[in-house]
């Protein structure tokens, strides 16, 4: 039995269809096509003539039809104009917000950001926004802030099945819960990411890499040198064709700090060396130090006192300025501990209390308490006479430091647990010194 044609009945006219209308027959101008070219194969002229009058509402299959021939999702020809003005001027904040962050002025590019949650959207373009402002949060050094809106971004992406956004999301959380120190979690994040990239789900060799580098850094972070240095040699081999000075001075030094903590300082120096050299290109003075820093401890390890101490030095004044009291400060450190371990008592002594000072004038957790910790050590090179007479001393700053640290479980705490054992051994207080000596031993073993 023959089949009929179907036809399809005039709507009621609606300033919609006639919008529709409008903007098919703008973009077809546009894209230089006829109104039979936009409709072949499969509808004639008088068909899309119709659409464009607003006489017919159009099958969303005949609408993506044309759609695709000019390149504009369906959608764009069903909203309203307002909002796809919006939209526009959403993405061009969301660039502007971009370059911003890129510049370093992270603050300016949040305060772009934040308004744009007000605003009616899509919660994919909600999305959009949300990774915008966790990247900007992450270079202003806000870790959680960053990991809540990357939260929030990555359960739409996971909502709506986006695998590859769902993948670069998840690199880019990692990164906000290394700043905030939850390593673990980190590494869960961008162990996901790689197992995205190795499905075939995400395919960018360039953000391959630094998630590689990232992962990295949260083995290292936890004391797992080995594991640490393995993803740091995968990053380096598989991004050898990335001209990207300043990360490659970043992996470098990460692969070189690696091989100092597995006391392999011939390689070590070598790899230092050559992230200086790329800091150095750039004119990144405060990296410069930092690796300066880093080379100057390698030579005193491997016996090169003068040289080691020579470069210490020069760490310490590239610190000065480039207006890093932190960085500078730590390597005051352990200029004044090498001091102490060759037998310059009263110079290493005074500089490991100066730089006590100066970390609790600066208020960084952390370095507060590293510089009780080492005070502490001093004690294993220091005259016996002389070590009985700053055991207190020592006593009282580790204390301090075990305040500092109790909440954030990890190697320093561990470090203190040791010292502080080690000094109430030396004060007779053995049951007490036992007691610590077990809570390093169990913090070593997680």
């Amino acid at each position: 039995m023959p089949t009929r044609a179907r036809r399809r009945r005039a709507a009621p006219e609606s300033p919609a269809l006639r919008q529709l209308g409008q903007r098919l027959r703008e973009a077809r101008t546009a894209a230089g096509l006829s109104q039979g070219q936009l409709g072949a194969p499969y509808y004639t002229r008088a068909h899309v003539s119709a659409i464009e009058l607003g006489k017919i509402r159009p099958a969303m299959k005949s609408l993506e039809h044309m759609a695709a021939k000019l390149g504009k999702p369906a959608s764009y020809f069903m909203e309203d104009r307002q909002l796809e003005e919006k939209r526009g001027e959403r993405a061009v904040a969301i660039a502007r917000a971009h370059q911003l962050t890129a510049e370093g002025r992270a603050a300016e590019a949040v305060e772009i950001l934040l308004p744009l949650l007000e605003q009616e959207q899509t919660r994919l373009e909600r999305a959009a926004v949300l990774r915008a402002l966790g990247r900007a949060y992450w270079e202003a050094g806000l870790g959680a802030k960053s990991a809540t809106v990357l939260q929030e971004a990555l359960d739409i992406y996971a909502a709506n099945g986006n695998v590859e956004l769902i993948a670069r999301t998840r690199a880019q959380l990692g990164m906000a819960l290394h700043l905030m120190l939850s390593y673990a979690e980190a590494a869960e994040h961008f162990s996901e990411a790689l197992r995205a990239m190795a499905r075939g789900e995400l395919r960018d060799p360039v953000l391959k890499v630094h998630v590689l580098h990232n992962l990295g850094l949260t083995f290292y972070q936890r004391n797992q040198f080995s594991l640490a240095l393995e993803h740091f040699e995968r990053a380096e081999s598989d991004g050898a064709d990335i001209g990207d000075p300043k990360w490659l001075a970043s992996l470098f030094a990460a692969i070189g700090m690696s091989f100092e903590q597995l006391k392999d300082y011939d390689a070590a120096l070598a790899y230092l060396g050559k992230s200086e050299a790329l800091f150095e290109s750039i004119r990144n003075k405060s990296r410069v130090a930092e690796i300066r820093f880093h080379r100057g401890r390698g030579l005193l390890a491997i016996g090169h006192r003068a040289k080691g101490m020579a470069t210490l030095s020069e760490a310490e004044r590239l610190a000065r300025e480039a207006g890093n009291p932190i960085l500078e400060t730590r390597i005051g450190m352990v200029i004044a501990l090498a001091q102490m371990e060759s037998g310059e008592h009263t110079a290493g002594l005074a500089g490991l209390r100066r730089v006590r000072s100066r970390a609790d004038v600066l208020g960084d957790p952390a370095l507060r308490a590293a510089t009780r910790i080492i005070f502490a050590r001093s004690l294993k090179t220091t005259a016996p006479e002389q070590a009985q007479q700053i055991v207190g001393e020592a006593e009282q700053g580790l204390r301090e430091a075990l305040n500092i640290l109790e909440d954030t479980p990890g190697p320093e705490l561990g470090e203190a647990y040791a010292e502080l054992s080690d000094v109430l051994s030396r004060r007779g207080l053995a049951a007490e010194a036992l007691g610590y000596s077990r809570r390093a031993f169990e913090l070593s073993r997680r």
